[in-house]
């Protein structure tokens, strides 16, 4: 039987193989004073050794990316990222997209202050040489 739910899914299934993403709009949305406090107050606390490390102002001679660093696997160290990581909501959906039971591989977090500079484009996959998936 094709449901309204069911056609939805399918728009958002072509969109995802078409485009190579998608948004799933008020999934998180909810959650993002939590998350935003959550990052802020990790940034406040300072340098995680191996997983974040920023530089006081004078140090990063005003660079904000020095200063607000990208976090990398917060949810080694931090609950609520491992929390959100396993997030049933989030894993519903990706099960639904790839067909298979989704695995996680990392997390990081990018803090985007203003004048901060973009991150270039990239393919993580190269590093995280996930298989079979791309």
């Amino acid at each position: 039987m094709v449901t309204t739910a069911t056609r939805h899914f399918t728009a958002q299934r072509l969109k995802f193989d078409t485009d190579g993403y998608l948004v799933v709009r008020g999934l998180f949305s909810a959650d993002i004073q939590l998350l935003t406090d959550t990052f802020m107050a990790m940034h406040a606390r300072g340098p995680v050794e191996g997983y974040f490390n920023p530089k006081t102002e004078a140090k990063a001679k005003g660079d904000p990316l020095k200063m607000y660093p990208r976090v990398m696997h917060p949810h080694r160290f931090d609950e609520t990222a491992r929390r959100y990581l396993l997030d049933h909501r989030l894993e519903a959906i990706l099960a639904d997209l790839f067909g298979e039971e989704p695995l996680a591989a990392q997390t990081m977090l990018y803090f985007k202050p203003p004048g901060a500079r973009g991150q270039a484009l990239h393919q993580d996959n190269f590093y995280l040489k996930v298989e079979p998936g791309t």
